[in-house]
């Protein structure tokens, strides 16, 4: 994934920021920043500029690189408040209706004038939030649209600055910002080792400016000291590994900008997998529907047995139901007949058309002539030629004898035997 992050350098509440003119030659408040461009943790370009020359900047860079690019602001540390809190709640719904009440205690402000962003919401676990000024947060969003930068996120550099086990310090001329396990705090230059020597570490890492002579000399030797010069360089790998809260949630999220082959691919998966859950949802209902219409056959198979034969048990399956009938057409000690193979089997083939089509009266048989007479009651004469069609396909002559319209249908008597 290519991620273009922008570092707003200095101190944004402090610096009264330069006087630009913007691209229809208004006069406008715009920041120092340094930005870097890369994929995964490797860095392809970086530099410096200000808001309304970034864009003249990136353009020596690839069009479908910056396209596809998630773009992350990172703000000043002071302007956002990361807290973390346990809140009660069954739910993840109810503990986000509950977090801005368990946040009031801790803001000297109204909590109504804070934005807040939260972390994945899971019950029984602290919540880690960010919150910052709406008027800030607008004045951001601003800035960004003069400047015609869409971004994805907003973060601030106290976010990326948490690494676990040690300590991460931006040092600058003037000021320190010191993060460890979540809370951050500005300092000024001359107070960030009594800061440090409060805290319980073996590694710290700086960044930006190193630890003067004296500074070092006054940690403890067994304080393992690592060093970043690079900060928007450091910001970046950060941002690669960890992945802090967004800013730009609720009424500031923004939306999903996927272009080019991601989005087409993205569409197309998504159509795929809807027509394949219309296929199988198609199959279900017919495999639904042909074992319902199986069991109804089964179902009058058996009945028609049981009105031919009252004295015998009922068949429970459709192969105890096919021997039953050969035996009564078999004669004791003798093998089947030739005539009886041809009913059964003339009976087998035809049965499910007659079964699912109508409703069978009687059934009789012709041993020397092989044909058998069905009557069988019909919603309407289209019926009758459907049976016809179903069954020429398997080879097996349909004559109708006699129609005749009753009530809800018609009553038809039909002769079938194999054709020759």
């Amino acid at each position: 994934m290519t991620t273009l992050l922008i570092r707003i350098s200095g101190n944004a509440f402090d610096e009264p920021g330069l006087v630009q003119k913007d691209t229809v030659g208004r006069s406008t408040t715009d920041y120092e920043l340094q930005w870097v461009v890369g994929r995964g943790e490797t860095v392809i370009a970086a530099g410096e500029a200000t808001g309304l020359t970034l864009r003249a900047q990136l353009q020596s860079l690839e069009v479908e690189v910056l396209e596809r690019a998630t773009t992350v602001l990172v703000i000043p540390t002071e302007q956002v408040l990361l807290l973390s809190c346990q809140v009660p709640g069954r739910n993840s719904g109810q503990i986000r209706q509950a977090l801005p009440y368990a946040l009031e205690e801790y803001l000297a402000s109204d909590i109504e004038d804070m934005h807040i962003a939260a972390d994945s919401i899971k019950p029984g676990q602290p919540i880690h939030s960010a919150l910052i000024a709406h008027d800030q947060i607008k004045v951001w969003r601003a800035w960004l649209t003069n400047c015609q930068i869409v971004a994805d996120a907003i973060i601030s550099e106290a976010q990326l600055g948490t690494i676990t086990d040690a300590c991460t310090v931006f040092l600058a001329a003037e000021q320190a910002t010191a993060i460890h396990e979540q809370s951050s705090a500005t300092v000024e230059r001359e107070e960030v080792v009594g800061v440090l020597e409060n805290l319980a570490i073996n590694r710290l890492v700086t960044v930006g400016e190193t630890l003067s002579k004296i500074e070092s000399s006054q940690l403890d030797a067994a304080i393992a000291v690592e060093h970043h010069a690079n900060v928007p360089a450091f910001l970046f790998q950060q941002y690669a590994i960890y992945k802090p809260i967004n800013l730009l949630q609720g009424p500031y999220a923004v939306e999903n900008r996927k272009t080019g082959t991601r989005k087409d691919l993205t569409t197309l998966a998504k159509l795929a997998a809807i027509w394949c859950l219309i296929y199988v949802a198609g199959l279900g209902a017919q495999g639904m529907w042909s074992a319902s219409q199986a069991d109804r056959l089964a179902t009058d198979n058996r009945d028609q047995y049981v009105e031919l034969f009252p004295q015998d048990s009922v068949p429970i399956t459709t192969a105890q139901l096919r021997r039953r009938l050969e035996g009564k057409l078999r004669v004791q000690g003798q093998p089947l007949a030739a005539g009886s193979i041809g009913f059964v089997q003339l009976l087998g083939d035809s049965a499910s058309a007659f079964g699912t089509t109508g409703k069978v009266e009687s059934l009789s048989y012709l041993q020397d002539k092989e044909e058998m007479t069905v009557e069988l009651e019909l919603k309407g004469y289209e019926q009758v030629d459907q049976i016809q069609a179903q069954l020429k396909k398997r080879g097996i002559e349909i004559e109708v004898v006699s129609a005749g319209s009753i009530d809800g249908g018609i009553s038809a008597r039909l002769r079938a035997n194999y054709a020759k």
